[in-house]
């Protein structure tokens, strides 16, 4: 596992026995898993520092064989349950003498999905808006829209789904979680400790090969329901989000590792469409991997002009990698800040654009097909407390949903009762601890009174004249305001920035602090203290100079069959069967 998520998540899955005489025993899967019906998943259990053990590990009472055991560890892959309810899985390890050395047991529980119904998913959209909270919405929503005599002057396309509810979303090692661990939940229907992907954590810090893994979405509906998977994002493709669906890793950094997880499930024909930043990831030439794609038959875009001429030919397969790193946020794109900030990539493709043209490649499999869309940069851009540019995700995220309800009305309202879709719009955590205090007042610009409270302010401006689903003007006198309380200090004057700007900068001198960052705001605004760590932590993969993620609950909303299972307060463990159950025509909600 990764060296990060130990120390964390140690204790949890940790089972001492009640004899004395008995070491710790560690077992795995964690406490209280719930698999699906057929999902596979490894055991493991580990006796630190113990030399030759006998091992006896039973599922259910019948004893297992292990796929792979050396001194102090036991481990068996891919292992399946057949009958819902629960289950128990014991361990036990004897010294050389055939003492008890180490015991242990976990129950785990076996969920049901496929059924008899004849109103069942061909097709699931799964559409995650990676760190917008409820208060993003809003501020992109009175941004577009404003207020009309005390009413939101619009809605977004993902405030109109019928079901809508909200999803817990801590992990394993934490009460806040990232984006691995929350990418696992949704993909695997089970927690792990942040920063791992489709594995569970273990005591093996210098190892990735020996973790416990868990089988993720595409891989199950692949096998089973003989469906097709797409990846669409606005972050490198091999990012935590996307990468949760189908690598096998403790570091979600792991780039080689992602990328051959991909060209795997692509050999498989499994994964279908992979569109995103990240070219730095496909190295081209002899061997590479852009090389072994197109040898898969996938046709290749690296800008918005070539995918549009890929789709000409109608493909099956289709690889699009349009920045370097991760994509440009839409204000860049569309120019409403400095247009250099694009001038190396001056054509990307918006969110709505790659999402449709996934749509027409997946449609046609007879099996149907399952699609991933992330809004990537909605998190990146409250990372960097920028509410312009994260306003701009998400309005441009919103579209992606207009256009995955469009397939789906299509599809959900026609004659055929046997092609009908899924729609489910998620985010996987909060990002930024963002609140609308109030409207800013021009004439105090600059001034710790620019920001007015309850009617004092008055009423945003708002308009949207060309009807492009963005606002007219991204700075209008009376703007809404966006405070970013979950972070560092920081100037602000809350005017756009006509380039992307840290707020904060760590590690400026000796001393290892965090400051505001002066070249933002610095001689316009006022400075706002923040409230998480000023230390920069030795070793630490989390920057405290970026605007932190929180444990508050998020937004779900959904479409189609299987949708009213996700209504209501529910942990994002739940998207996973309520997905399934929705395939296989099994009512009932995933609890």
């Amino acid at each position: 596992m990764h060296r990060y998520g130990l120390v964390a998540v140690a204790a949890s899955f940790m089972i001492v026995s009640p004899a004395a005489e008995c070491a710790e025993l560690l077992l795995s899967p964690p406490p209280d898993c719930r698999f699906a019906i057929g999902q596979r998943f490894d055991i493991r259990a580990a006796l630190p520092g113990a030399g030759a053990l006998t091992w006896s590990v039973t599922l259910d009472g019948v004893p297992l064989a292990a796929s792979e055991s050396r001194s102090g560890i036991w481990l068996r892959r891919d292992v399946s349950l057949s009958t819902p309810g629960a289950h128990r899985v014991k361990a036990e390890a004897r010294d050389e003498q055939g003492a008890v050395v180490g015991s242990a047991e976990r129950e785990i529980h076996a969920v049901a999905w496929q059924g008899r119904e004849k109103t069942r998913a061909k097709n699931v959209i799964l559409l995650v808006s990676d760190g917008m909270g409820v208060a993003h919405r809003v501020a992109a929503r009175t941004f577009l829209f404003g207020i009309k005599n005390g009413r939101p002057g619009g809605f977004l396309e993902m405030e109109t789904l019928p079901v809508t509810g909200m999803l817990a979303t801590s992990s394993l090692s934490g009460l806040v979680t990232d984006s691995a661990a929350a990418g696992h939940a949704l993909a695997t229907g089970t927690k792990t400790a942040n920063w791992m992907l489709g594995v569970f954590p273990d005591e093996t810090p210098d190892r990735d090969d020996d973790n416990a893994r868990v089988e993720q979405l595409p891989s199950l509906l692949a096998r089973t329901r003989g469906m097709v998977m797409g990846l669409v994002t606005t972050a490198a493709v091999g990012d935590a989000t996307p990468a949760a669906f189908f690598v096998h890793t403790g570091d979600r950094g792991s780039d080689g590792a992602i990328t051959g997880a991909y060209l795997a499930a692509a050999r498989e024909g499994v994964l279908r469409v992979v569109m995103g930043g990240g070219r730095k990831s496909f190295p081209p030439g002899p061997g590479g991997a852009l090389e072994s794609f197109s040898s898969l038959g996938f046709a290749v875009g690296y800008d918005a002009t070539s995918l549009a001429g890929a789709l000409k030919t109608r493909p099956q397969r289709l690889l699009g990698l349009f920045h370097d790193s991760h994509m440009s946020t839409s204000f860049d794109v569309q120019h409403r800040g400095d247009p250099n900030v694009v001038k190396n990539f001056p054509d990307q493709p918006s969110l709505e654009t790659m999402t449709r043209a996934a749509l027409a490649v997946l449609a046609p499999n007879p099996r149907g097909f399952c699609l991933l869309v992330e809004g990537a940069n909605i998190d990146r851009q409250a990372h960097a407390a920028d509410q312009e540019r994260m306003v701009w995700e998400v309005l441009a995220f919103d579209r992606a949903v207009a256009a995955a309800m469009e397939f789906a009305h299509a599809t959900n309202e026609d004659a055929d009762p046997a092609n009908d879709t899924l729609v489910i719009v998620v985010t996987d955590h909060e990002t930024g601890g963002v609140v609308l205090p109030g409207v800013g007042d021009p004439a105090r610009l600059g001034t710790r009174d620019y920001v007015r409270t309850f009617d004092t302010g008055g009423l945003p401006d708002a308009a949207d004249a060309n009807r492009d689903g963005f606002p007219d003007d991204p700075n209008p006198a009376h703007k809404p305001i966006i405070h970013f309380a979950a972070g560092p200090d920081r100037y602000e004057d809350w005017q756009p920035q006509p380039r992307p700007i840290p707020a904060a900068i760590a590690a400026a001198g000796r001393d290892r602090v965090v400051y505001p960052n002066g070249d933002r705001d610095g001689g316009t605004g006022v400075l706002l203290t923040g409230v998480i760590e000023n230390s920069v932590p030795t070793g630490s993969v989390y920057s405290p100079a970026l605007y932190a993620h929180t444990a508050v609950d998020v937004p779900v909303a959904a479409y189609g069959p299987g949708a009213a299972a996700l209504a209501g307060a529910r942990d994002n463990t739940d998207v996973f069967p309520a997905i399934l159950r929705a395939v296989g025509g099994s009512s009932g909600t995933p609890r």
